[in-house]
């Protein structure tokens, strides 16, 4: 049976050794515009989900939830 995951892009970013500083200037934001997303305070556009799903080359469906076996 397959499970719900969610990769969260704080998740994601950790695990690839970035910093918000970082993440934040590749997606062209503010600092203050990417911490607030990532802490749920203010929504992701789509064109940053698919930037972020390619710097960390993973399905841009893995921050939505995606069954796996």
């Amino acid at each position: 049976m397959g499970m719900e995951i969610k990769l969260t892009p704080k998740a994601l970013r950790v695990n690839g050794g970035y910093t918000q500083k970082q993440v934040a200037e590749y997606l062209g934001i503010s600092l203050t515009q990417y911490k607030r997303r990532e802490n749920g305070k203010a929504r992701w556009y789509a064109d940053e989900l698919y930037k972020l799903a390619k710097l960390y080359n993973v399905d841009i469906s893995v921050f939505f939830g995606k069954k796996v076996s």
